[in-house]
Parts: C-alpha cells; structure tokens; sequence
C-alpha cells in the first residue's frame, strides 16, 4: 500500500482490476467489518495467488486482529510468494540476495514471529533481512529494535 491516489484509493500497484477491487473493499471494512475484509483478502489471494500486496493485507488484518496463529500462516505464504516471484528458494535461510519484495515479506514474518510469542525466530529472521539489506531500505532495524526490547525485557 503506497499512496492515495485522487479517488481515496489506495495504490496497491498494476493488479487485475477485480483484485485491486476487492483489496480496496477489505481495507475499507477492516475496522468496521473484519469477517468481509478477510474473505476480501482471502478472495483475492485465491484470484492471484502472486499478488503480493494482497498478502501483505491478510498479514496486515491477522495482525491487527490480533490473530497472530493465522497472521503466521499469511506471512509464510508471503514469503513463499515473494520468493517464487524473485526466483528464490522458498527456505529464506539459502537466500545469498532479495530484491526489496522478499525482504519486505521477510521483515513481516520476523514480525509476526515476535507478536505470536517467539522472539528467537523473530530474530533469526530479521538478522537475515539485516545481513541482506545493509543498507536498511526496507526497514529492518525497526524490528530488530522491537526483538532487542522484547528480550531485554524477558
């Protein structure tokens, strides 16, 4: 989800119509309506299963539905999806160089590891986004940040 464009939309990028519509309704209903905004996600997903932005949004919605067992799931097929898209292996572990997408969706899942309680694989995860992005473009250090005041705090 990058930016509103002058309809009120938000501009998940070149999608099918049909999908980008349906991303569009479940982002809408997400506080008000969240049983619509997850078929919507889902929906989309089963249309265009490489639809990345659609996964981001299911991940998005598990979380703040603070339904981390299926936010875990979304973000492992994320990850799998932004692989295959980058012709990666789906193990992130063997992944030598990500374009931004796959690490992206990597960060996510260190994410999520962190709200479902399992802060070692958090860690794990975003020091393989850290080792892969030096540079911090997508955002790592954020949640490296979070995973070292989670453990600190244990």
């Amino acid at each position: 989800m990058n930016a509103f464009d002058n309809d009120d939309k938000l501009d998940f990028g070149q999608l099918p119509p049909a999908v980008d519509h349906l991303l569009q309704q479940g982002v809408a209903a997400h506080f008000t309506h969240p049983e619509l905004a997850e078929n919507a996600f889902l929906t989309a997903l089963a249309m265009a299963p490489d639809a990345l932005p659609a996964h981001r949004c299911l991940v998005k919605h598990y979380n703040r539905c603070r339904q981390f067992d299926k936010a875990l799931g979304a973000a492992q097929g994320w990850v799998v999806a932004a692989a295959n898209q980058a012709g990666l292996p789906d193990n992130w572990l063997l992944w030598q160089s990500a374009p931004g997408s796959a690490l992206a969706a990597l960060k996510a899942l260190a994410f999520i590891h962190l709200r479902n309680g399992q802060p070692a694989k958090a860690e794990a995860a975003i020091k393989r986004v850290l080792a892969l992005d030096p540079e911090d473009g997508v955002g790592g250090s954020v949640i490296a940040a979070l995973i070292d005041e989670t453990l600190l705090a244990a």
